[in-house]
């Protein structure tokens, strides 16, 4: 479950960035961003779904080296970064215009998740002492 989630996450923080890019450039986004930003935020949230359920078993990975807790860490940030994508869509579903500062804790949620996620995926598996 843990690879399947680093891919997923491999194919959502780029979506993001693109798509955050282009919020930031532009007053108003094309129509058709909002399905790129569906994908993207469908990705994201089977990322961290993927990511607690991994999880849940005994936590090997990094224990012998400090990085035991980023696991978990990496998913409250990948949880709060969602949160800030559920009300980002909020306001696209309401029409109203999207607050830029939103848009950029909710990037760096994601983009701080991400690192987390990728040096715990990164850490060695500890058997025992």
């Amino acid at each position: 479950m843990l690879y399947t989630a680093v891919a997923a996450l491999c194919i959502a923080v780029p979506l993001g960035m693109w798509l955050g890019s282009l919020h930031l450039m532009r007053d108003e986004p094309p129509a058709w961003l909002s399905r790129v930003a569906a994908v993207h935020g469908s990705i994201g949230a089977v990322c961290v779904v993927l990511l607690w359920l991994a999880l849940q078993g005994p936590d090997r990975r990094g224990a012998g080296h400090g990085a035991g807790g980023f696991g978990w860490f990496a998913f409250v940030l990948l949880a709060a970064a969602l949160v800030g994508g559920l009300t980002i869509l909020g306001f696209y579903l309401r029409g109203r215009a999207l607050p830029k500062v939103l848009v950029a804790a909710h990037a760096m949620a994601g983009i701080a998740g991400a690192v987390m996620l990728a040096a715990y995926f990164s850490s060695p598996v500890s058997y025992g002492r």
